[in-house]
């Protein structure tokens, strides 16, 4: 048996049609990032993260107010992660986290 850390997953919040992407930048501090966006259409407001912890985590997949709807591709996540290293203030340690998933 093999784990493998997902990246890049998709969530819906069922009420809103919002959706966040959730990347798993920080794994031994049990602390990631997501991303919102406006609508099921609209794309990631990638300027605005926000910290999740595992335990927030948790709940909202408990909540059963969303729903998970897969991984971004590869390559798509790959992307993704370069223009947050390019364009966001991040601190060091976030940077050099970010960094490593490319």
């Amino acid at each position: 048996m093999s784990l493998e850390m997902r990246q890049g997953t998709v969530y819906l919040e069922k009420n809103s049609g919002r959706r966040f992407i959730l990347v798993n930048h920080n794994p031994m501090a049990l602390l990631s990032m997501r991303f919102w966006s406006e609508s099921a259409e609209a794309p990631f407001n990638l300027a605005q993260p926000e910290m999740i912890t595992i335990d927030e985590l948790i709940a909202l997949r408990q909540s059963g107010d969303y729903e998970e709807l897969g991984d971004l591709p590869a390559e798509t996540f790959k992307a993704m992660i370069n223009a947050l290293v390019n364009a966001a203030n991040f601190s060091d340690e976030d940077l050099k986290l970010l960094k490593s998933l490319i």
